[in-house]
């Protein structure tokens, strides 16, 4: 309106003020309203972002020690419990197998199993909070990348990846959030505040009571 006013040349451009003013507002829904559908992958987005990438390059540089025990480790247990559950399934091939026998030895690799996940759980825990604390700082910001790509796409409804039969090209809203997080999250830091829980933000943010 300010535009058309600045313009207007006499009273009878003013007196037809109105009826361009309605016929604009009744145009304006129709032009801004968003009805295309499209594909999302929201930790495909996150894990593409230039932001996540850089982070987990400084990751294994910075904690390639750790990386280097636990992939040492793993291969070890691994190797461990390999023979072990060789044993079980030649035991259960064979019908003179007693059952107590075999119900002892599926006991044992279970609880040397959960004993070897337990030990590389630990190993990997100071790999597992940067990680953890990246995914939560360019996470915070998605909600926000995938709304501006909506916007510029003109589209109304977004859906998972897993609830797709067939997509053909420019439907996969994917690489635009993508765009968006690389604009609002340049980067990241990689070390978390010594007090840091993983979904601390989540947290803060909810709702009393909750």
């Amino acid at each position: 309106m300010k535009s058309f006013l600045k313009t207007a040349a006499s009273v009878a451009a003013l007196a037809l003020l109105p009826v361009a003013a309605n016929a604009q507002a009744a145009a304006a829904p129709a032009a801004a309203v968003n009805t295309g559908v499209a594909v999302v992958d929201l930790e495909g987005a996150v894990a593409n972002s230039a932001a996540y990438r850089s982070a987990m390059t400084q990751i294994e540089t910075t904690y390639k020690a750790q990386f280097t025990a636990l992939q040492t480790r793993q291969t070890a247990l691994q190797g461990e419990l390999g023979p072990l559950r060789t044993e079980i399934e030649n035991l259960q091939k064979n019908p003179a197998t007693p059952k107590a026998t075999l119900d002892a030895k599926i006991g044992a690799f279970q609880q040397k199993g959960q004993a070897a996940q337990a030990e590389l759980q630990r190993l990997a825990a100071p790999i597992a909070r940067p990680q953890a604390y990246v995914k939560e700082q360019i996470g915070a910001k998605v909600e926000q990348a995938l709304k501006a790509a909506m916007t510029a796409k003109k589209v109304g409804v977004v859906i998972g990846p897993e609830a797709v039969v067939a997509v053909q090209g420019g439907s996969d809203l994917t690489p635009d959030v993508v765009t968006q997080l690389n604009a609002l999250v340049p980067s990241v830091s990689i070390t978390p505040p010594a007090n840091w829980q993983p979904g601390q933000a989540e947290q803060a943010g909810a709702p009393a009571g909750r």
